[in-house]
């Protein structure tokens, strides 16, 4: 019986592979993409025993490539990166500043004191990419991998009208899995795709006196696959 279902397997594969089954779309792919990244999550503040809700925006960008089996079924991968995640957070934070400073070192501030945090993210992404066809040039597909990322989250903290009086940073990394859906229709020799991307990135950092939890990022891409 396992004999029995090797050889079915094996088969199988070799009948996909075979001629009958290749056409414009097999074979060996590169492909560069745009996009507009969304991060939302919860920040904690320790010595203000507080959390503000993280929803920014970045421009991204990214690079990949990938192996089609014909035109319904690839592989894909590569690195997507951008510019950083940046938020002002705890809007009435000037008052709890003035009853006691957030970390040890004391700061007297003569203007609005204000907090900025940045969250510099980059990731490996592979995915396995499903396509269905409507006519020769459209069709709608969809995404499913993961995505292995690297996060730097930094907080400032001073005055609105001069450099952070206090500045701390944490790094961490994690693994997500990694869906998406889009349209894509047929050019000359490449594919033209628009794509929303979404993966849970749960707790993204933490250090002593921060941390950054439950997040969660999307992306609506632009991208160009180019056939070899």
């Amino acid at each position: 019986m396992r004999k029995a279902v090797v050889l079915g397997v094996l088969a199988l594969a070799g009948t996909l592979a075979s001629p009958a089954f290749a056409d414009e779309f097999s074979g060996f792919r590169l492909g560069m993409t745009f996009n507009s990244d969304k991060l939302q999550g919860d920040f904690n503040f320790a010595p203000l025993a507080d959390t503000a809700r993280i929803n920014t925006q970045r421009f991204g960008y990214g690079l990949f490539g990938g192996w089609a089996l014909n035109r319904y079924l690839a592989f894909e991968g590569g690195f997507h990166s951008g510019n950083e995640f940046n938020q002002s957070v705890f809007p009435a934070y000037a008052a709890a500043f003035s009853v006691s400073p957030p970390l040890t070192d004391p700061v007297t501030p003569d203007s609005p004191p204000v907090m900025n945090v940045h969250n510099d993210i980059k990731s490996l992404q592979f995915s396995a990419v499903g396509s269905l066809w409507i006519g020769k040039k459209f069709s709608v597909f969809g995404r499913l991998g993961g995505m292995y990322w690297k996060a730097e989250t930094s907080i400032g903290v001073g005055d609105a009208d001069g450099p952070p009086a206090i500045r701390e940073s944490a790094n961490d990394t994690g693994f997500a899995p990694l869906g998406g859906i889009g349209v894509q229709t047929q050019l000359d020799g490449a594919l033209l795709r628009l794509e929303y991307q979404y993966a849970d990135l749960s707790d993204l950092t933490s250090s002593f006196s921060f941390s950054q939890d439950d997040n969660e990022y999307s992306s609506l891409a632009l991208s160009i696959v180019w056939i070899l």
